[in-house]
């Protein structure tokens, strides 16, 4: 299977639960413009809280959903894994940004 296929797989995957990532990662990009490098480790944890209630909710919510990808030749667990790493390391590349940018 090609690399465009599987990551436009990913991609489609990650769309489900796109717009409740965004808000969270937006609203802890606020909290660490507000108050600086001293609330970092708790949006850490939040992020990661945050990312394991999705994985519980959007496993439970889309469990026939897996079907599809599954005979696209896609793993429940390649799916995951690809859409929280890519989740998590925007999120810090976007904290990092900010930290820059103030």
């Amino acid at each position: 299977m090609s690399i465009l296929r599987v990551i436009r797989y990913s991609f489609s995957f990650y769309k489900s639960y796109l717009l409740l990532s965004l808000v969270i990662t937006t609203c802890s990009l606020w909290l660490f413009w507000q108050y600086g490098l001293s609330i970092f480790f708790a949006l850490f944890w939040f992020k990661i809280a945050t990312l394991a209630l999705t994985f519980y909710f959007i496993n439970s919510y889309k469990s026939k959903q897996y079907y599809y990808y599954y005979n696209l030749g896609t793993s429940k667990a390649w799916l995951w894994g690809i859409t929280l790493s890519f989740d998590f390391l925007l999120f810090l590349f976007l904290i990092i940004l900010t930290y820059h940018l103030k």
